[in-house]
């Protein structure tokens, strides 16, 4: 199985950003969205102990826009509400 790129250094930064997604994709239905940005600085902040990479921007880029994808679906939003990948902060 191919692991998808989040312009990590490596393959650890990848891994480390990948489990983080999957984690937050399992939680972004059942939690609300300022929860979830919550938990995403959270997260970011812990791999940065690791991999500072994930503060670039093309990684935050990429973070950003599949979150908002997950989260549009999860919660029903449509653009029309303004909500975009600004809303994590990143």
């Amino acid at each position: 199985m191919q692991q998808e790129s989040w312009e990590m250094y490596d393959d650890e930064g990848n891994l480390a950003v990948a489990r983080m997604m999957a984690e937050i994709k399992n939680a972004i239905s059942n939690q609300s969205l300022p929860k979830i940005r919550q938990l995403i600085h959270q997260k970011i902040e812990e791999i940065s102990k690791k991999h500072g990479e994930i503060y670039d921007s093309e990684v935050r880029y990429l973070i950003a826009v599949r979150l908002t994808h997950w989260a549009s679906e999860a919660h029903d939003l449509k653009s029309v509400f303004g909500f975009n990948s600004n809303y994590w902060g990143l």
